[in-house]
């Protein structure tokens, strides 16, 4: 992790490895500036009970006790990293709104297998950054606790997401047609979130929450380009 005097890696080589993994599941038809310097941290009391530590997506949190669980310093929090894990936690929440609200009228069985993977992804992350945020004591968004909390319409500015409008309209859309909507809405809301992740990685300082932008630019890229097809063959 970046020490006090160092700088984390710019966005192109944070993101070199994530472009290259997507030429390559491309290739192979798969289906599946500087920011601010990190400012020192101060020391912080025993904790008296125990201590969760969130992992990344997919890996067990860990319970830590007695000395394990005694910080040595209370993390020092960059704005950009943690207004990007509170977007991010918005942002993922429609999306799963999208996919609960149109799944059963899927008629496509590639389009229905990748909308139930995007949720299945993505709930993870949500209750990672919300955990991250949590242990750090910052604002964490009601939609961490349910995707339907919260007004999205709020959030309207959010790069990618989708209006109320086009909510309604995938909330009661059937046949193909609803395959095809789903698709395009979720190629734009891919589409933003890519772009947040580039602001988190040019002001963003953590390793932690730049590591899990890396993993988000490289998945929904992949994504965007799989329902590229998709909606190109259902056109």
């Amino acid at each position: 992790m970046p020490g006090p005097a160092t700088r984390p890696l710019s966005l192109s080589r944070r993101l070199a490895p994530a472009a290259a993994l997507v030429a390559a599941l491309a290739v192979s038809g798969c289906t599946g500036d500087d920011g601010a310097e990190s400012l020192p941290a101060t020391t912080a009391p025993t904790p008296s009970g125990p201590v969760i530590q969130p992992k990344k997506p997919g890996e067990p949190n860990a319970t830590l006790t007695g000395s394990d669980a005694a910080p040595v310093t209370t993390p020092t929090v960059n704005p950009a990293d943690a207004k990007f894990y509170q977007d991010m936690i918005v942002h993922h929440s429609q999306a799963i709104v999208m996919v609960e609200s149109v799944k059963d009228r899927l008629t496509d069985t590639q389009v229905k297998g990748l909308a139930e993977r995007i949720a299945a992804e993505q709930e993870p992350e949500v209750a990672a950054m919300a955990a991250w945020l949590k242990e750090r004591k910052q604002d964490v968004p009601p939609q961490a606790t349910n995707p339907r909390l919260g007004d999205h319409s709020a959030h309207a500015g959010m790069p990618g997401m989708a209006t109320p409008a086009q909510m309604k309209q995938l909330s009661t859309v059937s046949g193909p047609a609803a395959d095809q909507l789903f698709l395009k809405l979720m190629i734009t809301h891919h589409e933003g979130a890519l772009k947040m992740v580039e602001e988190q990685q040019a002001k963003g300082t953590d390793e932690y929450v730049g590591d899990i932008s890396s993993e988000i630019y490289t998945t929904q890229s992949v994504q965007i380009r799989m329902m590229q097809q998709m909606l190109t063959r259902l056109s």
